[in-house]
């Protein structure tokens, strides 16, 4: 079996590239010129591609004899549509393209996209599912759908897939760190209120659907939703952060306005200085609806998937792994704050 991944030191490309290894696969990973030498995984092979370049990725070499490949290069991070799209859209059309073009037996494809591109629930008794209008409300999920409807202009002569993972967590992760810093402070601000409630998956739970789907033939051709079947508020995420962290901070939401304001003002930096800030305006949309919820039944009955981390152990690997890797300090011993008592509970 030879494989080919885009985006292979990304967080979760990394997870997925060791479980391939793991089952005894050939690994190849697509990456840019400007790719850190250092980032690039010493198990496998690397070809160089300039993603936004049609003739660089249809003429490169890795596409021989590739029998799998899962497509999960973009970008998260980013200040207008236009640079979405240069992320996310035209190398999702450019790898299209290039595996359409060669002759014989096409591999099978998988498309990493988001919820995001969906959109997030009307209520909580009605998250998205694949059969729904998306409706993504900033760039980033605008984006991914765009690369969806890229895909899909394929889906008659290519086996492929698309899989839409709620948000991911787990060792090596970026977008839940400033969460765990802001908790393990003695006051955590917090920009999601404690009632909003969200889908979660841990990485290990995705990589292996990311598997089933390039595996059986009942998924050519279909959308999954990725998920714990139970969803939790941020209240009960926050809870449980606290209690891996080991520390109960006093916990101050953050009002709307001034984080709408501190995205004008993120979004005026990044025009100076071109780098995308943490606060900015598509960020802010992301924590504004109430449920970011998906079904994820699809993926259950038709691929035999279930989510099989508990989110308590999860979180625990996360930190421990922040703390091994230096991207968080652990606290100090005798440290820990009294446990406060909590009666919020996951969302049904």
């Amino acid at each position: 079996m030879i494989v080919v991944v885009t985006g292979s030191t990304g967080f979760i490309g990394r997870h997925l590239v060791d479980a391939l290894l793991e089952r005894g696969a050939e690994v190849r990973g697509l990456v840019r010129p400007e790719t850190p030498r250092d980032r690039r995984d010493p198990r496998i092979g690397h070809w160089e591609a300039d993603l936004l370049d049609d003739r660089s990725v249809r003429e490169s070499p890795v596409w021989d004899g590739a029998t799998q490949v899962f497509h999960l290069a973009g970008v998260t991070k980013g200040r207008t549509l236009d640079q979405f799209r240069a992320g996310n859209v035209f190398p999702t059309a450019n790898v299209l393209s290039a595996i359409a073009a060669r002759s014989g037996r096409p591999p099978r494809i998988v498309l990493v996209s988001s919820q995001a591109a969906a959109g997030p629930a009307s209520s909580a008794d009605a998250p998205v599912r694949e059969t729904d209008r998306p409706l993504p409300v900033e760039a980033y999920g605008r984006s991914k759908l765009q690369a969806e409807q890229a895909v899909m202009r394929y889906r008659d002569s290519l086996p492929i897939t698309i899989v839409r993972p709620s948000s991911v967590y787990g060792p090596g992760d970026r977008d839940f760190l400033n969460v765990f810093k802001q908790e393990r402070h003695r006051v955590a601000f917090r920009a999601v209120p404690r009632d909003h409630a969200l889908s979660l998956v841990h990485v290990e739970d995705l990589v292996r659907v990311l598997l089933l789907a390039a595996a059986q033939t009942v998924a050519i051709g279909r959308t999954y939703f990725v998920a714990d079947a139970v969803p939790v508020t941020w209240g009960a995420l926050y809870d449980a952060i606290d209690e891996v962290v080991g520390r109960t901070p006093l916990g101050i939401p953050l009002p709307s306005l001034l984080l709408r304001l501190a995205a004008r003002g993120g979004d005026l930096l990044s025009t100076v200085t071109g780098r995308t800030t943490l606060v900015n305006r598509n960020k802010v949309a992301l924590a504004g609806p109430r449920w970011w919820l998906c079904d994820a039944s699809r993926a259950r009955e038709e691929l035999g998937w279930r989510a099989e981390v508990p989110l308590l152990d999860g979180l625990r690997a996360t930190y421990n792994w922040y703390v091994e890797a230096h991207w968080v300090k652990p606290l100090k011993a005798g440290s820990r704050e009294p446990e406060q008592a909590t009666t919020e509970e996951p969302t049904a």
